[in-house]
């Protein structure tokens, strides 16, 4: 409860506000939006730090270059396997069935990074960094494997303070989360009130449902092959999940998650260099829910797909999803990019999606576990997870 209650209370006033005063509730939003800005001018030049330092060793030692090989191989393994869970749990389910195509149409719905009209215009002028991480990916790995060629140089050093400050600038932006996670509720309620879309539901329901059998089966199926409890490791990193699920950003997790990590046995050695990589290349959440999310349009289209049809889909899915990030809004974009790049449905139905995207915080909590569980299995796949802190650590986070 210690992580749950500075997060709940404002996202209480916030669902009365939105009830009580809905016009007074939409102009709360630019306290979401701002932090939301915030991360992402500090979390991404933070993760390039981190790959470029991560880099600039893989050409100097040898573990570090098998820690990453053991992530690429583990990454690849969850993306595809993300993916079949999504189209299969979506053909089981059958989320798109007598879905209301009518709505798709409705200028009600808003776009994801529209700025409602009630927006004050310093906030639509203040530029968003929204970089795509296989951008940063690209950028980070040849400077830090040159830089790896000259180690006797400050520039190391000085890629080490940035990442150093840039943690602790982020620790104080994190205590703005509550007015974050109150301004997120206050104006989706005043704007949508409780039940905007009732014929999205079933979708809503599904996607959940199958994130959790996800969680349960394959994330918590490594787990095991890695020695941990899933279920213990959740506990754990409660107060992260809460953190996560109140500002609809996984980016908000990361650096505390870090810390956690190297608490529960993974070495700063694994998390530096597969925690990163794991936010720009293991959106196990994402993947499943671009997946399901195609099921479901071409449902509501009454589209059938043939096997090679189903198998273009499922390789553009994966190659599209790459450039996702861990803000809210970037899995329904990337979708959207999905749909337009397949041509099977209409991409004027991915509407129907957009007035929904903020309720699929079980996509970003899957990302987050899932991010987690791939620095112990790779910790624990290089013989140097340090077992007697997993079993401390676990142990007490058994109790609430």
């Amino acid at each position: 409860m210690k992580g749950f209650l500075p997060l709940a209370i404002p996202v209480a006033a916030g669902l009365g506000l939105g009830l009580s005063a809905p016009s007074l509730a939409v102009q709360m939003q630019p306290l979401a939006q701002l932090f939301i800005h915030l991360l992402g001018w500090l979390t991404y030049p933070l993760i390039f730090c981190m790959l470029v330092s991560s880099a600039s060793t893989l050409g100097r030692q040898r573990e570090p270059g098998r820690i990453a090989a053991l992530a690429f191989a583990y990454f690849a393994v969850l993306s595809l396997l993300s993916m079949l869970f999504g189209l299969a749990s979506g053909w089981a389910l059958e989320p798109g069935t007598g879905a209301v195509l009518a709505s798709a149409s409705s200028p009600a719905m808003p776009v994801p990074g529209e700025t409602p009209a009630s927006m004050p215009g310093w906030l639509d002028r203040l530029p968003s960094l929204k970089a795509n991480n296989l951008l940063l990916l690209a950028a980070a790995l040849p400077a830090g494997l040159l830089l790896g060629r000259f180690p006797d140089t400050r520039v190391p050093a000085w890629v080490e303070r940035c990442r150093l400050r840039l943690l602790g600038v982020i620790k104080f932006v994190l205590m703005l989360a509550p007015l974050a996670a109150f301004g997120a509720m206050a104006a989706a309620v005043g704007r949508h009130g409780l039940a905007p879309l009732l014929p999205l539901l079933k979708f809503i329901a599904a996607i959940n449902l199958a994130s959790a059998l996800f969680v349960l089966v394959v994330l918590g199926g490594a787990a095991w092959l890695a020695g941990m409890s899933l279920l213990r490791f959740i506990a754990y990193i409660r107060a992260e999940l809460y953190l996560v699920f109140f500002t609809s950003s996984s980016l908000a997790g990361l650096v505390p998650l870090s810390e956690k990590l190297q608490d529960l046995g993974c070495p700063r050695q694994v998390t530096d260099v597969v925690l990163p990589f794991s936010y720009s290349l293991n959106l196990a959440g994402t993947y499943l829910y671009i997946a399901m999310g195609l099921v479901f349009l071409t449902q509501a289209a009454g589209v059938r797909l043939g096997w090679h049809e189903l198998a273009w889909m499922l390789g553009m899915a994966l190659i599209s999803s790459k450039g996702a990030v861990g803000v809210a809004g970037s899995g329904v974009a990337t979708l959207a990019a999905t749909v337009a790049l397949l041509h099977v449905v209409p991409p004027e139905l991915m509407a129907i999606l957009f007035a929904i995207d903020r309720t699929m915080k079980c996509r970003l909590l899957t990302n987050v576990i899932g991010h987690g569980v791939a620095c112990v299995v790779v910790a624990a796949g290089d013989r140097c997870l340090d077992r007697k802190a997993l079993a401390r650590a676990l142990s007490a986070a058994r109790s609430p």
